[in-house]
């Protein structure tokens, strides 16, 4: 990897960490809430300055995975802290929920920025033809691997019908015409037409037939430049798509356990950001930047202790029962031990599928 995009990368997550606090620390501002400490990563302080003004401290720490935005008796439940008129729990809880909420919601601003700048370097995509479906990856021991189906053959035909982006429709129809097996007509690089002869299995969890492999779909796209209005409205959709791709991959996550051997951590990601970078320069760039964001800024608002969304369902039940709850802080503490050890193992198995 080339020093300039590793650079690159942990510039990104600077740029990111930063936007995510700073909304914390700007809508602190606004409240009037003290701010005890403001930090960009962990570990040792490699600058620190401080606020003579409103008594904050400032640093950057030379582990650039996270930061945060500290105030005073944020996570304290002891009756001494109350006492304290810079206490945090003193504040209405209104005012604390928009402090909590104005990270995320700088990240999705954040995102939305930046994909203007990228429709604007690179223009605006226009459909030049039909999709066409290739398979990224075959799961082994399945219905495709046994049929002969490899990696990057496309997807030409399934029982005489042509495929675009339908091939799971098409897979179903047959099915559900009491069929055992279809006829796929591939196009395999460097050994042409081929045809070969499947029997899908129906997944009860999905309610529909699978081959057992991942598709990806390619739209053939022309690039011109937009006006003002077509920029605006395909930096809005490409946010809509990413946040929609992001929820349907927690849920796939959540609820069916699919993934969990492609969580990437800061290692993984920053890999991700250099190859991209070296293929497609600044518009790979901040293609990325959008997407992390984004992700950045929805995975905050899960209701997983530690992060701002628990914080937000606390507030929400505070400002209906009217008062706080005196164990909050050990929700917080226990949650953050438990991510900083995902963080670990993810960064760990990332590191180990490097060499």
């Amino acid at each position: 990897m080339s020093l300039i995009y590793i650079f690159a990368a942990i510039l990104m997550f600077g740029i990111l960490i930063t936007v995510h606090e700073a909304g914390h620390f700007f809508a602190a501002r606004l409240n009037k809430i003290p701010v005890r400490e403001f930090a960009i990563g962990f570990g040792p302080k490699l600058l620190k300055w401080k606020s003579k003004k409103h008594e904050t401290d400032f640093s950057l720490r030379a582990i650039p995975m996270g930061g945060f935005c500290a105030f005073y008796g944020e996570d304290d439940s002891s009756e001494e802290a109350k006492d304290d008129p810079r206490f945090f729990g003193n504040f209405s809880a209104l005012k604390r929920l928009s402090t909590i909420i104005a990270g995320p919601i700088m990240n999705i601003l954040l995102a939305f920025i930046v994909a203007i700048a990228f429709f604007v370097l690179s223009g605006i995509p226009t459909i030049s033809g039909p999709a066409t479906t290739t398979t990224q990856a075959v799961n082994a021991n399945s219905p495709a691997e046994l049929a002969g189906i490899q990696a990057e053959d496309t997807f030409v035909s399934i029982n005489g019908a042509k495929v675009t982006d339908n091939v799971s429709e098409l897979i179903n129809q047959a099915m559900s015409e009491g069929q055992t097996s279809i006829l796929i007509e591939i196009d395999r690089p460097g050994s042409g037409l081929q045809t070969v002869q499947v029997s899908p299995l129906f997944d009860q969890g999905a309610n529909r037939y699978m081959l057992g492999i991942s598709l990806i779909t390619t739209m053939p796209q022309e690039w011109h430049d937009g006006s003002i209005g077509e920029i605006i409205r395909s930096a809005f959709d490409l946010c809509v798509q990413v946040s929609t791709g992001i929820f349907r991959v927690l849920g796939d996550l959540i609820f069916r356990g699919q993934g969990l051997n492609d969580l990437t951590g800061f290692v993984g990601v920053t890999e991700t950001i250099v190859k991209t970078t070296q293929a497609s320069q600044l518009p790979g760039y901040l293609y990325l930047m959008c997407m992390i964001s984004i992700n950045l800024g929805l995975f905050n608002i899960l209701p997983i202790p530690g992060l701002d969304g628990s914080r937000i369902i606390f507030l929400l039940i505070e400002a209906i029962r009217g008062k706080p709850f005196k164990r909050e802080g050990y929700v917080h503490a226990f949650g953050m031990i438990l991510l900083f050890a995902l963080m670990i193992w993810v960064n760990f198995r990332d590191v180990m599928r490097l060499f």
